[in-house]
């Protein structure tokens, strides 16, 4: 599978190291399993409900056949396919998601994938959606490493993140947030309590799902892991982190005075960044996001400098400058995101230690 689907980073010019074009050797994976996972777990699909499948049949590595096998087992059916982010009129792409009941978004290629065209669909959409990309490292020698990796953290029980990430927000709530780390980082911030926060476990079922309160609600990455939040106030110190989830990515330091950005700087190769959020209009100043990681199958980091799946791994954090659309916040920059991604920081709320150099503590009530 050519794995060059570019996130929000591309925005910036930027392609990270970690999802550059390269050509992936047959995977061992177990795609009956995962499929049945994300179509029985994930999805909970109903007898009668429809699916549509978006993806580059080039990019594929035996999953879109799988999960038409476990859609139809599930008493479901295949709504349409999208095989090109370019395919098809929007309008046409509109029509079929909206006869739709969910969508899955499998590995497809950077070309036509600026705009968020999957993300707009879903937003126009009622439909609970999958994305599964399956991020792979651009070291061959890691892939199969990855495979058993992503393999594995699919397989963690929704209801198992779901009692980790319950226990950050309560940690969360009306709590002032301090994020540390050995590379020059010091932010502060706070948390209303009243904030809104989501839980990424693993579960897009129509339970769920009914409580959305953003284009995000309606999302589920898988390998799944992630609690985020939008609602930052009052942000003062500076935060240094990679701007793609490997250690080897460009670095950024970003300094906040009385909640906004008043500078930023590149640490080591990021000048293309700086340029470019230089450049932007909009609410490129404004803190966007904050991210912590709690799939336990997930490796912060593995030895070549590669954060499994988008740094989702227990204790990684990340911190995003500008906009925060998709999460269902209210900024909006023309540069759209900066992603700051740190794998070694230590991070309190009130004091409580809830990650200690990079490892994700136990959280008690």
């Amino acid at each position: 599978m050519p794995n060059v689907f570019a996130p929000a980073l591309s925005l910036l010019g930027l392609l990270p190291l970690a999802l550059a074009a390269q050509a992936a050797p047959p995977s061992r994976v177990d795609w009956s399993r995962v499929a049945d996972l994300v179509v029985r777990r994930t999805l909970q699909l109903s007898r009668g409900e429809r699916v549509v499948l978006f993806w580059d049949p080039g990019s594929d590595r035996g999953i879109a056949p799988a999960l038409r096998v476990a859609i139809a087992g599930a008493g479901g059916e295949i709504a349409g396919e999208i095989p090109s982010a370019t395919s098809g009129s929007d309008s046409a792409r509109g029509a079929l998601f909206a006869r739709a009941d969910a969508a899955i978004w499998l590995p497809m290629p950077l070309a036509g994938l600026s705009g968020r065209p999957f993300e707009h669909l879903v937003e126009r959409s009622r439909v609970r959606s999958v994305h599964f990309h399956w991020f792979l490292p651009p070291d061959a020698g890691d892939i199969a490493a990855i495979d058993s990796i992503y393999a594995a953290a699919i397989a963690v029980p929704p209801e198992q993140l779901e009692r980790v990430q319950a226990g950050l927000e309560r940690a969360l709530r009306g709590a002032a947030v301090r994020i540390t780390a050995p590379n020059g980082t010091d932010l502060a911030f706070s948390i209303p309590a009243g904030a809104w926060i989501h839980h990424n476990t693993g579960d897009a079922g129509r339970a769920k799902v009914a409580r959305a309160r953003s284009v995000r609600d309606r999302e589920e990455e898988l390998p799944a892991g992630v609690l985020r939040t939008t609602d930052l106030v009052r942000a003062e110190g500076t935060v240094v982190g990679y701007t793609g989830f490997d250690t080897r990515s460009p670095v950024l330091s970003a300094t906040f005075r009385n909640g906004r950005v008043t500078r930023l700087e590149s640490r080591r190769g990021a000048e293309a960044a700086v340029r470019s959020w230089e450049a932007a209009s909009g609410d490129k100043r404004l803190p966007g996001e904050f991210v912590i990681g709690t799939n336990p199958a997930l490796p912060r980091t593995l030895a070549s400098g590669f954060m499994p799946y988008y740094g989702y791994g227990a204790g990684v954090a990340r911190v995003a400058i500008g906009d925060n659309w998709e999460s269902g916040g209210r900024n909006r920059s023309s540069n759209g995101e900066v992603l700051l991604f740190l794998e070694n920081a230590s991070v309190t709320a009130n004091g409580r230690i809830l990650i200690r150099e990079g490892q994700l503590l136990p959280q008690t009530p």
